[in-house]
């Protein structure tokens, strides 16, 4: 089945954390900021919110958060705030219901977004997901194809990241990127790609075997042991990915399924 062309919303959202583990820390700071499908903004102002913790709660930082949080100010503000998660989870739903009220449509967006994901995945944040797509727009993986795949001038001309590892600021930073990206894949055509593949030298190493869910790439047998064992690997994790049944997600969490396009 061909592409359609997507004009679905997307919520661009940030959270800075006392830590990088959801069972044991929490969200610090959150912004949203809600765009087209051409990143244009909805609403220039988004939404902030830094959420109330105590000393004690801050004083289990690491040592990069104690840093990095002290230089921003962020650990001083959460000190200061009244706001309770509670109400932030309440009226960042109520900020996006306001400008996208259709639920499962609009799709959760920023770098590395599935780090936020599992945050949000905890309650009371849990209910932002729920009115959200499961799949998400991950700058991140755009970049990485990018890193392997784009000449070298694409790289340098790359927006840089000023790393100010606040919640704002690192959304706008990813809609810099993003923007970058989108113009770079608008000015792709079918035959250009075509002729990228079919070049001297490209070399297809795929080649397709049937699964019970369709064609999937396998593996062409190569020479060198350890790149057989790699491939074997792979070829394994796609099985797994795929799962051998329509719905059957293998370890993957219970936000993917395969029997969904």
């Amino acid at each position: 089945m061909a592409l359609t062309r997507s004009t679905d919303p997307l919520v661009w959202i940030d959270c800075e954390m006392t830590g990088l583990n959801p069972q044991t820390d929490t969200i610090m700071s959150i912004s949203a900021i809600i765009t087209t499908s051409d990143l244009t903004p909805l609403d220039n102002s988004g939404f902030d919110a830094v959420i109330q913790h105590t000393q004690t709660q801050l004083s289990a930082m690491s040592e990069w958060c104690v840093r990095t949080h002290g230089n921003s100010g962020l650990t001083q503000a959460c000190l200061e705030s009244s706001t309770t998660p509670d109400t932030a989870a309440r009226a960042l739903l109520t900020y996006i219901q306001r400008y996208i009220p259709e639920p499962r449509l609009a799709l959760l967006a920023g770098n590395s977004i599935h780090a936020d994901k599992s945050f949000l995945m905890v309650p009371p944040w849990n209910a932002i997901l729920e009115h959200l797509h499961y799949r998400l727009f991950d700058v991140s993986a755009t970049k990485e194809m990018i890193r392997r795949w784009a000449p070298s001038e694409v790289l340098d001309a790359a927006p840089q990241k000023a790393n100010k590892h606040t919640a704002r600021e690192d959304i706008l930073e990813s809609l810099e990127e993003a923007r970058y990206y989108m113009r770079l894949i608008q000015g792709m055509s079918p035959s250009s790609a075509s002729a990228s593949s079919s070049a001297p030298g490209s070399g297809t190493r795929l080649n397709t075997m049937g699964t019970g869910m369709g064609t999937l790439p396998a593996p062409v047998p190569v020479s060198n042991s350890t790149l057989g064992l790699k491939q074997a690997q792979e070829e394994s994790h796609t099985r797994r990915n795929y799962g051998t049944r329509e719905g059957d997600v293998g370890q993957l969490d219970e936000g993917f399924r395969t029997d969904v396009p």
